[in-house]
């Protein structure tokens, strides 16, 4: 990791263009590592001082702070960082399965594999979250992982775990009319109440829902998740995690409430625009989604995803907070 992140340091971020999308946004990717360290203190204390001690050494870090709630969106910052790094970690933060044919293994390239000595933070590229997340937990929990490298792993894997449960970073819808991926509805417009202008459907669900369902303060929105954190609900949620593919059930998992809650009440009305270009960071018309359709969205389908993108956010605290303890034992 070193060497990849040597190359790309002091480059300003504010100069590249978008990535497909940034799972949950800042606020959400905080709110789950935050929630995860408060689960740590209660059930691992000695977990959560191992995870500060590996964060602490993060010196040469001029992307984020590095608190764990900060060190949750490095990877989105260090994405948007260079060329050469979205060229190597972009589709590491998601799987796009198909939504009309669904094959993991398809959507992860295959699952390529890490050649001998190669560390998972330098490939191979391209693969899927559900490969990476593996990867790095193994690295984690490895004694014999050089400390950069268990920085490093640490880092992807607070962000990644909730990218995969972001179900729009497990989907990927084909337009039927117009033969275009909708890169997991980055291509789709929505519009909501009264607006005229369109947001991307995959923007809705990574920042506006997180707003609307936990508000932007981090006091605010742990007061509305702890609720969540019934013994009931984590037993639940953790009882896919006795086989070796509970990363890919977590994805398969997101697939489906992307297709039950996040294009359903979408993509099945009748659009309001046929042919909207939505535009990229610089202002050009975004040439990946070519003219695209906009549906407008009501007060039903804002409650129903709010609820989900909450459980959500709730669930990978939880599972964030069970893996560390596993790797870090």
């Amino acid at each position: 990791m070193r060497a990849l992140l040597g190359a790309f340091a002091g480059v300003s971020i504010a100069v590249l263009t978008p990535s497909n999308g940034f799972a949950w946004g800042n606020e959400g990717h905080e709110y789950i590592a935050t929630l995860a360290a408060e689960i740590l203190q209660a059930d691992s204390p000695e977990t959560l001082k191992k995870v500060d001690d590996i964060l602490a050494t993060d010196t040469g870090n001029d992307l984020t702070g590095t608190d764990i709630a900060s060190e949750a969106t490095w990877a989105d910052a260090f994405r948007s960082s260079s060329q050469h790094a979205r060229d190597i970690t972009e589709q590491w933060h998601f799987v796009d399965i198909d939504y009309d044919h669904p094959d993991v293994d398809a959507a992860c390239f295959n699952h390529p594999r890490l050649t001998a000595g190669e560390e998972a933070s330098q490939g191979p590229s391209p693969d899927c979250v559900i490969d990476k997340i593996t990867q790095f937990a193994d690295e984690l929990g490895n004694s014999a992982t050089s400390d950069d490298e268990r920085l490093a792993a640490l880092k992807f894997l607070l962000h990644f775990v909730g990218d995969i449960h972001q179900p729009l970073h497990a989907a990927d819808h084909k337009d039927a009319d117009t033969g275009r991926d909708d890169r997991g509805g980055n291509c789709v417009g929505i519009l909501r109440g009264h607006a005229q202008n369109p947001a991307r459907l995959h923007s809705y669900w990574d920042t506006a829902l997180v707003i609307h369902a936990l508000s932007k303060g981090t006091d605010v929105a742990m007061g509305r998740l702890r609720p969540l954190l019934t013994e009931a609900n984590k037993n639940k949620w953790l009882s896919d995690t006795g086989g070796d593919d509970w990363a890919s059930k977590w994805a398969q998992e997101s697939y489906q409430l992307a297709r039950d809650h996040a294009y359903a009440g979408v993509i099945d009305r009748n659009p309001a625009q046929t042919d909207f270009l939505f535009k990229d960071f610089h202002g050009n018309v975004d040439l990946k989604c070519g003219p695209s359709k906009v549906y407008r969205i009501d007060t039903a389908y804002d409650a129903q995803a709010s609820e989900v993108a909450k459980e959500q956010i709730a669930k990978s605290a939880v599972r964030l907070s069970w893996l560390l303890q596993q790797k870090l034992k």
